[in-house]
């Protein structure tokens, strides 16, 4: 490398602070960047870009198998709890044996109830803010999701907590969250783009 002729590029230099400096030639240009891939500017009137639209499809249908999932799973659980409804309430007679077995069998039915109670709002609330697609009803579900997911603890008292059903209404609350925060953020950049 010939030193003396006037190099076509920049040389760089590192000072003994460790700090680099640029050298060029007299009459050097840097290339100019190039331009950005975005051409055109947003425009709210127009629909969504196919790559967000197939991003929300995504998310939908893995909401809808998370929810198709928990029905599975809750039902299961449910048909056992009422198949061996018997050896559970003689089980809470050992536990707390000062309280009639009558009341003990209604508040076990009663918990029954009201699970599949719960199991049909909460799938409703699901399957609707699904197909809907409004930030607000996935609000909505991510309310009735982590109810049942704290009404899961107070069972442990009739031996009825499930720790699968707790851990799925919980995914099912922080999936239905984020849901509604992507809806939430595509609706702002929509407005924010149109004023």
């Amino acid at each position: 490398m010939d030193l003396t002729k006037p190099q076509p590029f920049p040389v760089f230099i590192e000072n003994p602070d460790g700090s680099l400096v640029q050298g060029v030639v007299a009459g050097y240009e840097d290339c100019s960047p190039p331009t950005t891939p975005r051409t055109q500017v947003f425009q709210p009137g127009l629909p969504l870009g196919a790559d967000v639209i197939k991003c929300l499809a995504r998310h939908e249908m893995l909401f809808l198998f998370l929810l198709a999932l928990q029905l599975l799973v809750e039902c299961i659980f449910e048909t056992m709890h009422v198949q061996y409804r018997e050896d559970a309430i003689f089980e809470l007679e050992l536990i707390y044996p000062g309280v009639d077995p009558r009341v003990l069998r209604s508040l076990y039915w009663s918990a029954i109830f009201a699970e599949c109670a719960y199991l049909g709002a909460f799938l409703f609330l699901g399957v609707i803010a699904a197909f809907r697609g409004k930030p607000r009803l996935y609000q909505r579900f991510s309310i009735v999701a982590l109810v049942g997911t704290l009404g899961q603890l107070p069972l442990a008292y009739l031996n009825r907590f499930n720790l699968l059903t707790f851990f799925l209404r919980f995914i099912s609350y922080a999936y239905g969250r984020f849901q509604w925060n992507l809806l939430y953020g595509i609706g702002l950049l929509t407005q924010e783009f149109s004023m």
